[in-house]
């Protein structure tokens, strides 16, 4: 055997071992990685299904704040305990101290001891010449964007209606905002159930504070797969709020 042979063949084991370990420390770090992320799943999962535990168990029965917002500007807002209580209706000054406090994100003495705060963006709710059932008559939403956004909610309703809330013991410009909020929602709630609320959520449309790890998954699900699971879930929740601030 010549010497370029026997060189050859040195150079070819050498070759192989430096591959063997480098596949070797390869196939180590994919294994590590993946323990490692079956971990993390894991225990993201366990926080995520407490999660579930503990909004199942409290939703309904602790206080939350509920806001709409639009560019920066919280312009509505209630909060709500059970569904047997009244809801509180925020008053101007109420909004105003609220949204000084969004401006610093100091959501923490936003929430003070409610359980939750949502707020929703203008952007999750589509204006259109859909009608819904609002102070009566049916009115498109377009008109419920107009008195939204509007200084002054109850003239406006007036001109464009040629109805007189006050007729329907509604005086309160705070509270006439707050029902055309509820109405919304509870449109988009029979519409698209809970899918709506974690939809909208994973486009940024709705913020929720605190946010918990079940929340945090969402973000990181494709919205396909956050469909399949909610799709077929219906959720009185919105309704009941808007029938209470309704008075019905």
């Amino acid at each position: 055997m010549g010497l370029s042979a026997i060189i050859t063949i040195i150079i070819f084991i050498v070759a192989a071992i430096i591959i063997f370990k480098i596949v070797k420390t390869i196939l180590k770090t994919i294994f590590i990685i993946l323990i490692l992320s079956l971990l993390l799943t894991a225990i993201f999962g366990f926080f995520s299904y407490k999660d579930v535990i503990d909004l199942t168990e409290n939703f309904e029965s602790k206080s939350k704040l509920m806001f709409l917002g639009d560019d920066g500007k919280l312009i509505t807002g209630f909060s709500m305990k059970g569904f047997e209580e009244e809801p509180e209706v925020l008053t101007i000054n109420q909004i105003t101290e609220y949204q000084n406090n969004f401006k610093k994100q100091d959501y923490k003495k936003m929430l003070g001891d409610n359980y939750k705060m949502f707020i929703f963006d203008m952007k999750a709710f589509d204006f259109n010449d859909d009608e819904l059932d609002f102070v009566g008559k049916k009115v498109s939403k377009n008109v419920l964007y107009s008195v939204l956004e509007s200084n002054d909610p109850i003239a406006l309703y007036k001109s464009k209606t040629n109805i007189d809330p006050a007729a329907y013991d509604i005086i309160d410009p705070a509270k006439f905002k707050s029902q055309a909020f509820a109405v919304l929602l509870s449109e988009e709630i029979e519409k698209k159930g809970q899918l709506f609320i974690f939809s909208e959520y994973k486009k940024k449309n709705i913020m929720v504070y605190p946010e918990t790890a079940l929340f945090k998954f969402i973000k990181l699900m494709p919205t396909s797969f956050i469909q399949n699971i909610f799709e077929k879930a219906k959720n009185s929740t919105i309704n009941k709020i808007n029938q209470k601030i309704g008075g019905d």
